[in-house]
């Protein structure tokens, strides 16, 4: 963690560090909440990171889920 400025135009720079440990790369959208007073930054999971992350870890009766079959799911619940 550490302390970042303001500049003139209202921008932040996220330390070298961080965006290193984040895995955070150029253009890579965040999404930004403001709750009691303070501002957190996330890192927006894309529907595809979210299907590759859940790989392996869910099962049904008769075998894995398809991941095709699990995006399919995701994108209907938008």
């Amino acid at each position: 963690m550490g302390t970042v400025e303001i500049d003139e135009r209202g921008r932040i720079t996220i330390p070298k560090e961080e965006r290193e440990r984040l895995g955070l790369k150029p253009g890579e959208k965040l999404m930004i909440i403001e709750k009691d007073g303070e501002l957190i930054i996330r890192k927006i999971i894309t529907s595809d990171d979210f299907i590759n992350n859940l790989k392996g870890c869910i099962t049904k009766e008769e075998g894995q889920f398809d991941p095709l079959e699990l995006k399919e799911i995701w994108e209907g619940n938008k």
